[in-house]
Formats: C-alpha cells, sequence, structure tokens
C-alpha cells in the first residue's frame, strides 16, 4: 500500500494502527450480521480482521481477511455479481445495504469506505504529516484480502 523512506516504522505503525481502528468502526457497521441481514449467521462478522504489514520489499499493506463466503455478499452471486465492484477501490463503490432477491445474492458493498476518504486524508496528513496526495502517490487504493476457511 505504502513506501515511504522518509518515515519511521514506527510513524508507519502508529499510521497502521489509526487506520484499522477507523476501516474496523466503519466496516463493523456494514458486515453482514444476523441483526441486519437475514441471511447472516454472524460468522462472516467474527471472521473479518485486519494486520498492517510491512513487506520484504519495504511497502506497508492494510491487509483485511474474512471467510470466503464474505465475496459474496459483497460482490454478489448469479445474476447479481457485480465484477466491477472488484476492480474499485473501497472509496469508490458504495454499501446499499440488504434486500431480499430470488437467484442469487444482491452485491452488498459492506466493505466500502465510501464518502470517508476525508476521514481518511485527516488521519494520514496528522499521523505522518504529509498530504493525502503525497500519501495517495505511494499507495495503491486497494486492499489485500486473504480468504480463511471456517
Amino acid at each position: 500500500m505504502a513506501q515511504f523512506k522518509d518515515l519511521s516504522d514506527e510513524a508507519l505503525n502508529k499510521l497502521g494502527e489509526r487506520l484499522i481502528r477507523n476501516v474496523d468502526a466503519r466496516v463493523s457497521l456494514q458486515v453482514p450480521q444476523p441483526s441486519k441481514n437475514p441471511f447472516s449467521k454472524g460468522n462472516l462478522s467474527r471472521s473479518v480482521k485486519y494486520s498492517w504489514v510491512k513487506r520484504e520489499d519495504g511497502v506497508w499493506d492494510l491487509h483485511v481477511e474474512y471467510l470466503d463466503h464474505g465475496d459474496f455478499t459483497n460482490f454478489g452471486t448469479r445474476k447479481f455479481f457485480n465484477p466491477a465492484m472488484r476492480a474499485q477501490s473501497v472509496f469508490g463503490y458504495e454499501f446499499r445495504g440488504y434486500e431480499k432477491s430470488k437467484g442469487g445474492v444482491r452485491a452488498q458493498g459492506w466493505l466500502s469506505l465510501r464518502g470517508d476518504q476525508p476521514v481518511y486524508e485527516a488521519i494520514v496528513e496528522a499521523e505522518v504529516r504529509v498530504t493525502w496526495e503525497e500519501f495517495i502517490k505511494n499507495t495503491t487504493s486497494k486492499f489485500t484480502k486473504t480468504n480463511t476457511t471456517s
């Protein structure tokens, strides 16, 4: 996600911790849960985990890990599958809530952070003292996602 030669690991760790707290707070309101989604058993919500890791090449990544079936509720299935959402930034597609449907699962976009970009701009600028534009120049706008088994 990010590589800055002039910032310490300590500064970037602090940034990662703050990003995780904010992403978790937002996603926890959207991830399918029994109280909000009649199809959910709560396993997906409990499986969501975040980590901020430094790769061997010095690049920092925010990883989001969750159960395989999270992709189906996030991007939809069958006639409701939305492949364009996979290619967009989490700031690009929106959380649409939950609807019953026949013939597949509607794409719900529960990983969306749409509308929150100013929040993350402020976090980056406060923690690492670089502008959002500079940070974006040194990052990709996608999260790395790893599936786990239940």
